[in-house]
């Protein structure tokens, strides 16, 4: 072979497959912020902000550097962050590239097969593992998307691609700089994303068969010795460093008096000085391995360093400050992620056990005037001597009782064993949340909605493509309706590219046992370790398969080096160069199917409906209003609207999920943009902006139990809201347990006192509702207890209402409805918000809170936005439709409202809109679009009312066909959604003859067939 042709190639074509794969990803990447936390990573970047725990600095700080390029059009920032990620990806896949053409070397200089013909399959096998990698759909959709996970890989193909340069070069006396820069690479990757250090194991033993004498037990010591160096950053550099920093900063400022941060020097100067030591001394003694490990040290905390950058803009107190880490005190808490609890990993108890107390496991501080004030205690649970510990628990969660009894076919109340607890661990946590997320990448995939597993055939699972195969798992797939067999995600690759990756896997341990060791270490440590340290709970927000993206990149290695087996087989028969180009045609099929299959769902250029929808909610409020939100979706991109975009700035987001921590009470409490302060009596602010009063700082009022006394609230008899937040939060109220004193709230009849007069004033009251405002808002609190959340929102409302109403109150449509504190009876809907009026709802329909058809026609037909998603060739995928279920609701009310108002014309027109902004290909009608058909009814448009109930008829039936097409264990299991289909069809039936349309109600039995 001619090595410099072969190198001059090799370059080339890595530069070439990344230009691809970057092409790739540019094309189809989102046109505006994503959901999930990409608005929170956006607006950071922006504004150099503190995202949530454990923190992504190096990320903020170079993305930062990338919305520069919007070039002050703040409506590009989004799209420049997003090409960021594209621009990380198509790195990694050219990286992709070079580690298997080096891995094809090395194993044909093995094989002694290291020869002109075998440049052919080496480059070849790059070029498909490229490919492969470029179209890979877990990579591929954290590709068009401003996440972290984009850059973590590029991180991790950095290290796997430089240890294979050290590879090439270890005999070289300067080759172990290659080791420093992995450090130093590493050290910076951690606050990118943490799942780069999984590769150290893979890293460990590349270094062990070069440098040593190979045997078994070599080989598990190298093993244990890279699971020790990955314990030690984890636990050691990332979190012991800081944690040991802060131990030492309690003790030099409580115990000895000296000023704040005297600890952290002193802890820094320490650790610089060991450092220093340990460079010079091991220079000195000639010890080159200990002198190479405390540099590696020293470059890895080089890179960490970026972690100072968190305390530097938390003391900015910028607009977004997760846990405000302001100092080594809560920035240990911040890394250690201590608000998200833990999860048994080596030891723990069943989710049966109960816990009958609780123990205090240390002590929670916050920086006060001159010493860091103890603000509560760290709590585990205590079980009695009964409930025993048992090794590796996977089944811990209380929480998911009915959800552990469905994996494990429990019987209500059984006690697991512990071959139950080995069977979640294999069936759910291996086989649904790591193998099937193998399978979607290199099988295919049914469908985007989340598959909860368990007998669940319809949702989630892996597809081949292959009848017989697919019959077996998911029954018949001959009769599918339409919308599932044309569903954008229904992608089939036939196990072609699985086959192949399995081959090259084979052929790589028969010919080349030591570097193929090195590759699974890096496929299992990025996949299955992943799920043995997370241990997933039955039930995710969402599906999880972007944090495998490192152990999918791994596999893809194999379907390149499957092509050099390939043309090993065939070159004994054919020329060599012949059985090369044969091998890399071969090779090309699996690929390139997945680029055809994948590319319509993973296209989202031209898409801005997060961003859309978040400009919805803000426009549904009025000026200077607050709005109470809950999850990701309806949080970050409102986020990224009032930061990046400046969308509806006058609004305040309050986070449910975070307004029971106090940092997060404290930031709601200033000015923000422009949205005033949040109004509260728990937590005030002098003018000057120092504390006036803290009632919740750190666990004070976590929980606020509900004990009831007659004294204090004579019963049958409601009490001022007000009042009773005055009660909560007076200590001289408050009753002693056990030592403590614990505030508690006396009655569950709340009210609140409105002045009439006053509202019927106001313009959100809707005329025909001037004469029903309620002198008072009354209502019973249906909870035994207050959390701190729901403490704040009593309080906000009490103190709101104390101000005269000047803030509008507002609960997005998709917090849960155990946060509206029993209030729902006085919600107005006015788009994708609740509005909080002294009206109490008429009527018995089920729905939540009334209409005002005036304000949400205004605010659904002139500033509401839909993210194109109308257009064709626009992908909404599953979570797009799940928000979307909310506005068809929200279409349907309204259209009802305006009927009843007498605007039927508006009603139709409203509904028409409805159906061209959620046309039946995007997201199929089924039988929640019934309202709809009724108000079509109503409103006088019979023949837009069979239209549209013709379009529903088709999808159910078809579905009925597909279920009565199925038999044995299949049917059984498609037996409820059978019965409702064909329940629905008849209900349809009956409606249309009801509505005087016997022709429509024949055609719908016909249907039914």
């Amino acid at each position: 072979m001619d090595i410099q042709a072969f190198k001059k190639l090799n370059r080339i074509l890595g530069l070439l497959m990344g230009l691809i794969a970057t092409a790739v990803y540019v094309m189809t990447m989102e046109s505006s912020a994503s959901l999930w936390d990409c608005g929170e990573f956006i607006a950071a970047c922006y504004k150099q902000m503190v995202v949530h725990p454990p923190g992504a600095p190096l990320f903020v700080m170079i993305g930062r550097m990338f919305t520069l390029l919007a070039g002050g059009d703040v409506t590009m920032v989004a799209y420049w962050m997003n090409f960021m990620s594209a621009l990380c990806s198509g790195l990694s896949i050219m990286f992709l590239f070079w580690i298997v053409t080096h891995l094809g070397k090395r194993m044909m200089m093995r094989m002694k097969l290291l020869n002109s013909d075998a440049m052919i399959p080496i480059l070849g096998g790059g070029v498909v593992a490229a490919l492969a990698g470029t179209f890979c759909t877990s990579i591929w959709f954290s590709a068009v998307e401003a996440e972290v996970y984009s850059m973590s890989l590029l991180f991790t193909a950095i290290v796997v691609w430089a240890i294979c340069q050290w590879d090439e070069r270890a005999d070289d006396p300067q080759s172990d700089r290659w080791l420093l820069f992995i450090a130093f690479t590493m050290g910076c990757s951690i606050f990118v994303h943490w799942l780069n250090l999984l590769a150290i194991p893979a890293l460990a033993f590349v270094y062990y068969f070069r440098r040593f004498e190979v045997t078994t037990k070599g080989a598990f010591a190298a093993l244990g010795v890279s699971i020790l160096i990955l314990g030690f950053i984890l636990y050691g550099v990332i979190t012991g460093f800081i944690t040991l920093a802060a131990k030492i900063e309690l003790m030099m400022v409580n115990s000895f008096g000296l000023p704040f941060n005297s600890g952290v020097i002193l802890f820094f100067s320490l650790l610089i000085a060991a450092i220093v030591f340990a460079l010079y001394y091991t220079y000195k003694k000639r010890m080159a391995l200990a002198h190479n490990i405390a540099l590696c040290i020293t470059f890895m905390l080089i890179g960490y360093s970026t972690l100072t950058t968190v305390v530097i803009r938390s003391n900015a107190n910028p607009n977004i400050n997760m846990n405000a880490p302001k100092d080594i005190v809560s920035l240990s808490s911040y890394l250690l992620r201590e608000q998200y609890g833990n999860r048994p990993f080596l030891r723990g108890h069943y989710y049966t056990s109960r816990p009958e107390d609780y123990k205090s496991t240390g002590k929670k501080y916050a920086r006060g005037k001159d010493k860091y004030e103890v603000v509560g205690e760290k709590l585990d649970y205590v079980y009695n001597d009964r409930e025993k510990k048992v090794l590796f628990p996977r089944i811990y969660d209380s929480n998911f009782t009915k959800d552990y009894e469905r994996w494990l076919g429990l019987r209500p109340g059984q006690k697991p064993s512990y071959a139950d607890n080995l069977k979640f661990f294999f069936k759910y946590q291996i086989g649904h949340m790591y193998f099937r997320y193998l399978m979607w990448n290199f099988t295919g995939r049914q469908n985007d909605e989340q598959g909860f597993g368990a007998g669940d055939m319809k949702n989630g699972n892996w597809l081949s493509g292959i009848g017989p195969i697919d019959s077996f798992f998911l029954g018949s797939q001959s009769n599918l309706p339409e919308y599932v067999e044309n569903h954008p995600v229904r992608n089939t690759y036939y196990f072609l590219p699985f086959l192949l990756g399995l081959f090259g896997l084979v052929f790589h341990a028969h010919n080349d046992r030591r570097r193929f060791t090195a590759i699974m270490l890096l496929f299992l440590f990025t996949g299955i370790m992943i799920i043995i340290q997370g241990n997933s709970p039955p039930v995710e927000p969402r599906e999880r398969d972007y944090i495998f993206a490192g152990s999918f990149y791994a596999f893809t290695i194999w379907l390149g080096i499957g092509v050099m087996g390939i043309w090993d087989l065939l070159r004994s028969k054919i020329n060599g160069k012949t059985a090369g180009v044969i091998a890399l045609a071969i090779g090309l099929v699996p690929p390139l199917i997945m680029g055809y299959q994948n590319w319509d769902d993973h296209n989202r250029s031209g898409r801005t409906a997060a961003r859309d929808f978040a400009r919805n909610y803000l426009e549904s409020c009025e000026e200077n209003a607050i709005i109470f939100t809950q999850g990701d979706n309806d949080t970050y991109p409102l986020w990224y609207a009032q930061e990046v975009e400046g969308i509806r700035p006058d609004v305040r987001v309050v986070n449910l999920s975070l307004l029971g921590v106090d940092w997060y009470i404290e930031q709601i409490a200033v000015k923000v943009n422009e949205a005033a302060p949040v109004p509260m009596s728990m937590y005030k602010l002098n003018p000057d902006g120092s504390v006036a009063v803290n009632k919740i700082r750190g666990t004070e009022r976590d929980a606020v139990p509900y004990i009831e006394n007659p004294e204090v609230a004579p019963p049958g008899r409601s009490i001022e809201l007000k009042q009773i937040m005055e009660f909560i939060g007076d200590k001289k109220y408050a009753f002693r347990s056990r030592g403590e004193e614990t505030n508690y709230y006396p009655t569950q009849n709340f009210k609140i006192t409105v002045d009439t007069t006053a509202w019927k004033n106001r313009s959100e009251i809707h005329t025909d509702d001037k004469g029903k405002i309620a002198p008072a808002l009354e209502w019973k609190m249906g909870k035994r207890t207050l959390l701190k959340n729901d403490l704040m929102v009593l309080d906000i409302i009490a103190q709101n209402a104390a101000n005269g109403w000047d803030r509008p109150i507002y609960f997005a449509i998709s917090v849960n409805p155990s946060s509206y504190m029993g209030l729902q009876k006085y919600f107005q809907l006015e788009g994708l918000a609740y509005r909080l009026i002294p009206v109490e709802k008429s009527g018995d329909d089920p729905y939540t809170g009334s209409v005002n058809p005036d304000i949400m026609y205004d605010n659904v037909v002139n500033k509401f936005t839909f993210g194109n998603i109308e257009r064709p060739g626009i992908h909404v995928d599953s979570d797009l439709k799940r928000m979307l279920f909310n506005f068809r609701s929200n279409f349907a009310r309204l259209a009802g409202a305006l009927v009843e108002k007498g605007d039927t014309e508006k009603a139709v027109a409203l509904m028409d809109r409805c159906q061209e902004i959620m046309p039946n290909e995007k997201m199929p009608y089924d039988m929640y679009w019934f309202p709809m058909i009724e108000t079509y009814y109503d409103a006088k448009a019979p023949e837009k009312a069979a239209e549209l109930t013709r379009k529903i008829a088709k999808n159910i039936s078809e579905d009925a066909k597909y279920y009565r097409s199925l038999s044995g264990r299949y049917a059984r299991s498609f037996e409820k959604d059978r019965q409702q289909a064909e329940q629905v069809l008849d209900l349809m039936a009956r409606i249309s003859t009801d509505k005087k349309q016997p022709d429509l109600a024949e055609e719908i039995r016909s249907l039914m067939m």
